[in-house]
């Protein structure tokens, strides 16, 4: 039960494509009767893409391949195992980073008045945006390259423009990446120059005080130093150290406020600031408690012993004992505090915007500064007066060890300044973003547009397209057929037989069938090339039904027109009036107002009796005519009756060829209840009249109620209404004329053998004739009379 909605689905889907396949195939049958608008879609198109092509401006490219290197902890991976979807996502950065504002209007100052030439029509505010618009970049896939193109109306200056913008991208990755360690070196290259003028003057001051004071230089390593000498000496050190960390403040400050002034990230001097005002002034600044210091040393202490007598109670309890598992938990909530700890104050350093943390961290320095400062100012009036007793103690030697004391310091400073700032550059160095140009641009005087290339393809698919829009527009209005293969082609049958409008001037009546009338004329032969076609058809068809799409379509014509034929053919034929709602062919052959096919369904006496009793001669040798009868209120519930299908099987055994007459498809669905009983159906089509989605949907019933249709009837051709427009009347083409080639005798021959060919339905002749796939004779002669 599970398994039967799956095979509906089945099919519909099997459905839906073989109908999608029917309608394709539809549609390219008619761009082949009108391919001549696809051709003259595409030769407009092909004028106007060759007017473009010769009026457009041209452009020309110039392309740069640059290679960006991220080294230190979180450098960019190289190789091709990396991880790459963090390395393209990063490189997607610094290729967006390319078309930037900052890097736009950096590369418009390297640029000269002559590589302006795709600015020149815009204002000057305007000229970042145009350039913009012309420049590209985008990185290569797996790789750490990033293309960068620009394109011009000069050659030169592609280049030109290219060559700027890589320099100013270069260099805002440079003050992006070194901007802090370069501000702090600044302050202390500046720090360290005066240091090195004071370390020259105080050697030259040595130099000169040892000339002056002659082997006072030379000291023992043994001697003691006075205490007077020794407290100078003690308040010299201090003073170095005051004047370090005063420095290393004011380094400090120089690069926050630097930071500030530039809108730089504040949150990596949060680290430096700690350094020099500590840990603890720096929380109580951001408002963190500075008595979880101590907490967190004595709870990490705590966790390595937890840790320890963990790994003691394994050794002798499993996992699940009580104390395992209480020891687990109480290690996972100190691990958690801990943990909870760092994200707080992160936290807390992500409330704080730069707004407040700059000049928070501004504030702090300066605070530690001025204190420097006063320590300073304090240490060099004490150090002074001790220096100055000293001297008063023992001047010469005093002064002499002063300033020898003092040229050490200076070195020992003036070293403490040089690793500063190496391990600065170190650091800089370690986490820098290097760039490298691995393709120069270069000058190509070939245009990149517009291509020629790409201009006769987007023209041949801009054509296609046009050509077969127009034709499904053309198609949707005009609703006829425009030929008997377009007819074939479309409905999937084949057309059995072209009939002329006929030449009788009776309207009813047995002289209004031209087969009787005029048998030897043009138009009769189309019907016997009918009934020809019907024999010789792989699928036998003893019981047929005509309809059509609409009223007035000439069925009932058609139909009386094929029995007289059949008739002539010395077959016994037996026409049935199905259309109970509006009788033609009882009308045509003046039989109204008496009994027929209504009776015998409704009777409630033998069906053969009564139609036995309601048949009535035509008046035509071998053809009979059960007429409509009287008209009742539900034809089709009686035509789908057992009754009906009783008569059709009583009518067969008695009679050669049973030919109905049924009421059109669309009107009602009388035709389709007859075609569930009969061999095969007709379908009459007038192309002059019929619209072309009617007779399609008609056929399309009949296919999906699996009625087999025989073939089409393409009726009252060469008409003037058609004449010349739907090619109908070219199967006329041929002159034909049995009486002037045979006599009348050799005339009776011929028919005579004609209809044994067709009684037989079968011989050499007729084997050798071809067919359809569907079993239908292909194309059906209709001569036409000799002037």
């Amino acid at each position: 039960m599970l398994q039967e909605p799956t095979v509906v689905h089945s099919e519909s889907e099997s459905q839906s494509t073989i109908h999608f396949v029917h309608a394709l195939m539809q549609f390219a049958l008619t761009v082949r009767y009108r391919i001549g608008v696809v051709y003259t879609s595409l030769l407009v198109t092909g004028l106007l893409a060759g007017l473009y092509f010769a009026t457009a401006t041209r452009y020309y490219g110039a392309t740069a391949a640059l290679l960006v290197m991220q080294t230190g902890a979180d450098m960019l991976p190289t190789s091709v195992a990396a991880d790459s979807g963090r390395q393209q996502s990063k490189m997607t950065t610094f290729a967006k980073l390319i078309t930037t504002a900052k890097v736009v209007e950096g590369a418009l100052e390297y640029l000269r008045p002559e590589d302006c030439i795709d600015m020149a029509k815009a204002p000057r505010e305007k000229w970042d945006d145009v350039l913009r618009d012309n420049l590209s970049a985008r990185t290569v896939r797996d790789t750490n390259i990033i293309q960068i193109n620009y394109r011009s109306k000069d050659p030169r200056a592609a280049v030109a423009v290219v060559n700027a913008v890589v320099q100013s991208y270069t260099e805002f990755l440079d003050r992006t990446y070194k901007g802090t360690a370069r501000e702090i070196i600044q302050v202390l290259t500046r720090e360290q120059a005066g240091l090195a003028e004071k370390l020259a003057a105080k050697e030259t001051e040595v130099l000169q005080a040892r000339r002056e004071y002659e082997d006072l230089g030379i000291r023992s390593d043994g001697r003691t130093v006075h205490p007077l000498v020794q407290r100078a000496i003690s308040f010299n050190e201090a003073l170095v150290d005051t004047q370090k960390q005063r420095m290393e403040l004011e380094a400090s400050l120089a690069a926050i406020q630097a930071a500030i002034r530039n809108g730089g990230d504040l949150k990596q001097h949060v680290m430096a600031v700690a350094n020099v005002v500590g840990n603890e002034m720096l929380l109580r600044g951001l408002g963190i408690n500075t008595h979880n210091a101590a907490t967190l040393d004595r709870l990490g202490r705590d966790l390595l012993e937890m840790h320890a007598s963990l790994r003691t109670l394994q050794e002798h309890y499993g996992p699940r004992h009580p104390e395992v598992i209480a020891k687990n938990e109480q290690i996972r909530m100190t691990e958690a505090y801990l943990a909870g700890y760092q994200e707080r104050i992160s936290q807390r350093l992500d409330e704080i915007q730069n707004a407040q943390l700059g000049p928070m961290l501004a504030e702090m320095v300066q605070q530690r500064l001025n204190e420097a400062w006063k320590l300073e100012t304090s240490l060099q009036v004490k150090f002074e007066q001790a220096k100055a007793e000293a001297i008063s103690l023992n001047a010469q030697l005093a002064h002499l060890e002063i300033i020898e004391h003092d040229l050490q310091w200076l070195r020992n400073l003036h070293d403490v300044l040089a690793d500063r700032i190496a391990n600065i550059d170190l650091k800089q160095d370690g986490q820098d973003v290097r760039t490298a140009v691995l393709q120069d641009p270069v000058i190509d005087n070939r245009p990149i547009s517009p291509s020629l290339r790409n201009t006769c393809v987007l023209a041949l698919l801009a054509g296609l397209t046009a050509g077969l829009l127009l034709v499904y527009a053309i198609d949707i209005l005009d609703d006829r057929f425009r030929s008997i293969e377009e007819m074939q082609g479309q409905l999937g049958v084949s057309a059995l037989a072209m009939v002329r409008p006929l030449s009788v001037s009776e309207t009813s009546g047995i002289g209004a069938l031209e087969v009787h009338t005029a048998p030897d004329s043009a138009e009769s032969e189309a019907f016997r090339t009918l009934r020809t076609a019907l024999a010789l058809a792989d699928r036998e068809a003893r019981r047929i039904v005509v309809s059509s799409a609409e009223p007035g379509d000439g069925k009932t014509t058609i139909l009386a027109n094929l029995a007289v034929s059949y008739a002539q053919s010395k077959k016994k034929t037996l026409l049935i009036d199905a259309d109970l709602r509006r009788p033609g062919l009882t009308t045509m052959l003046e039989m109204r107002g008496v009994d027929g096919l209504s009776s015998v369904i409704r009777g409630r006496d033998d069906v053969v009796r009564m139609a036995s009793a309601h048949i009535r001669s035509s008046g035509i040798a071998n053809m009979d005519v059960l007429p409509s009868g009287p008209r009742p209120s539900n034809p089709a519930e009686l035509l789908a009756s057992s009754r009906f299908s009783e008569l059709l099987a009583w009518a067969e055994s008695v009679y050669d060829e049973i030919l109905i007459d049924s009421p059109p498809a669309l009107a009602t669905s009388d035709a389709a209840v007859i075609g569930r009983l009969v061999d095969g159906l007709l379908l009459v089509v007038q192309p002059h009249k019929n619209r072309r989605r009617m007779v399609l949907r008609a056929a399309e019933s009949f296919h999906l109620l699996k009625i087999p249709v025989l073939g089409i009837v393409v009726n009252r051709v060469g008409s003037q209404e058609d004449r010349g427009y739907y090619g109908y009347s070219s199967g006329y083409g041929y002159s034909y004329s049995y009486a002037e080639k045979y006599g009348d005798d050799e005339m009776d021959t011929i028919g005579d053998d004609l209809a044994q060919a067709e009684g037989d339905s079968l011989g050499e002749d007729a084997a050798e004739m071809p067919h359809h796939g569907n079993g239908n004779i292909a194309t059906a002669i209709v001569p036409r009379r000799v002037a």
